[in-house]
């Protein structure tokens, strides 16, 4: 592989981290906005008294988490997805090698070892190209902690399955494991490729969502006063 060869898978990967980060990110603030909306109902019994809406509320979260959480380790080639992404990196081992790798860290960071150490998270101690074993033990864990979501996605959600009641019912959490899961997964891969360690997914809201929750919602009609 030449150098400019692997100047380009490292910037693809880059593109493809930074879109994964993007979509995962955004489930996590749904995930946030939705415990909140159920805190926000259980402490205040004025709004309780029917439960409909917020069970409508419920159920569209669990379908668009569920299609979200989904997609992200889904085994569609033509799309971006942390599974694509991984399986690219195994069969290309020699874009990021462990001298590149070290070589961003700042030199004392070298120099004790912790560069070194954070490599050998994908590769074996001292080798110099990333393990396809490692890295094939994050793919089936990733299949692992979300077969029970896509299941459902693709018998429930999706699609209409004639024997859906039979099946089992991912709950919120199923849902918080594997968005954890693969909060941890990105963090991992992002620094392999980005060469920056970063603490989670989530963006920070730089507003107040909760904001319009403070005004009525229906505006009710002013009562006329009587005329004599």
């Amino acid at each position: 592989m030449t150098e400019q060869e692997k100047v380009e898978f490292r910037q693809k990967w880059k593109k493809w981290i930074d879109k994964i980060g993007q979509d995962l990110g955004d489930l996590l603030i749904s995930q946030d906005t939705f415990k909140e909306v159920a805190q926000i109902v259980a402490s205040n019994k004025q709004i309780q008294s029917s439960p409909f809406f917020f069970t409508w509320i419920q159920n569209n979260y669990m379908d668009s988490i569920v299609v979200g959480l989904a997609r992200l380790n889904d085994h569609d080639s033509r799309t971006i997805l942390l599974h694509n992404l991984i399986k690219e990196i195994i069969k290309n081992p020699e874009a990021i090698t462990r001298d590149y790798f070290v070589s961003r860290y700042k030199k004392w960071m070298q120099d004790r070892g912790i560069a070194d150490n954070d490599f050998d998270k994908f590769a074996e101690k001292g080798n110099q190209y990333i393990s396809s074993i490692k890295l094939d033990k994050d793919i089936k864990h990733l299949d692992k902690e979300t077969q029970l979501i896509k299941n459902f996605r693709d018998q429930w959600v999706a699609h209409l399955d004639v024997n859906q009641a039979t099946k089992q019912l991912p709950t919120h959490n199923d849902v918080e494991e594997a968005l954890e899961f693969l909060d941890e997964i990105f963090r991992r891969y992002y620094m392999l490729i980005d060469g920056a360690g970063i603490g989670t997914a989530k963006p920070a809201l730089a507003f107040d969502w909760k904001e319009s929750l403070t005004h009525p919602w229906i505006e009710m009609p002013e009562e006329e006063s009587d005329e004599n």
